[in-house]
């Protein structure tokens, strides 16, 4: 979504900085744990210790499909989202076959992108899908393909695996955010289960679109 004229970020957007951040134990296996990353989205004071302003917070997680025994058995434990994910697009120890056949064979890994989270004030300039597809390009070597589920954040209640919420507004929210995920070039796969071919040249070249599109903003903070 693009702002409304003479709305315009609260710093200037070619200012964050995204620090990547991946905890494990020393002793972990790819069977153990999946791997997680956490990016943060900040603009730091002239020091570059001091967070002036936070942007958001993007979560990837990485799964090797050559080195995991089971994904969906690993994936399913962690949260409600990776669980609907891990059984949409694995199966017999490896990737769906439709799946499989779907992508260019080139990488072992697959990256999920898990979540997307603006802060208020930064919401609203088509910032968190640019942001978003530049991590995912910074996280993207030996990685197959990337993969989204566009739920509504918070979206507890409306839940496919619980069936509650109210199915009209729920779809209303998902439609939206496909529409932004298609921006990347994710495409629909199954279950409401995106995926994004990251072998193909689709990333490179909408990601040069929608900075082109967030110049605005980088001119009239200056």
């Amino acid at each position: 979504m693009i702002g409304e004229p003479g709305h315009v970020p609260p710093a200037n957007p070619w200012s964050i900085t995204l620090t990547y951040r991946h905890e494990h134990l020393w002793w972990s296996g790819a069977d153990d744990a999946p791997e997680s990353w956490h990016v943060s989205a900040d603009i730091h004071d002239d020091s570059g210790t001091h967070a002036e302003s936070h942007a958001g917070d993007i979560n990837i997680v990485l799964i090797d499909v050559d080195d995991t025994r089971d994904p969906f058995g690993l994936l399913d434990g962690e949260d409600a989202d990776l669980g609907l994910i891990a059984e949409t697009i694995f199966g017999g120890g490896g990737l769906h076959p439709d799946l499989d056949m779907q992508l260019e064979p080139l990488g072992s890994r697959i990256l999920i992108l898990n979540s997307v989270r603006l802060a208020a004030e930064w919401r609203g300039f088509g910032l968190g899908v640019l942001l978003a597809g530049t991590a995912i390009k910074k996280l993207s070597g030996g990685v197959r393909a990337a993969v989204c589920y566009p739920a509504p954040i918070d979206d507890l209640i409306g839940h496919p695996r619980n069936g509650q919420g109210d199915p009209a507004e729920r779809q209303k929210a998902v439609a939206a955010l496909d529409r932004v995920w298609a921006k990347l070039g994710f495409e629909h796969f199954r279950n409401g289960i995106h995926v994004l071919d990251l072998n193909l040249t689709a990333l490179d070249e909408n990601l040069a679109q929608l900075r082109k599109h967030a110049e605005r903003y980088h001119t009239l903070r200056d």
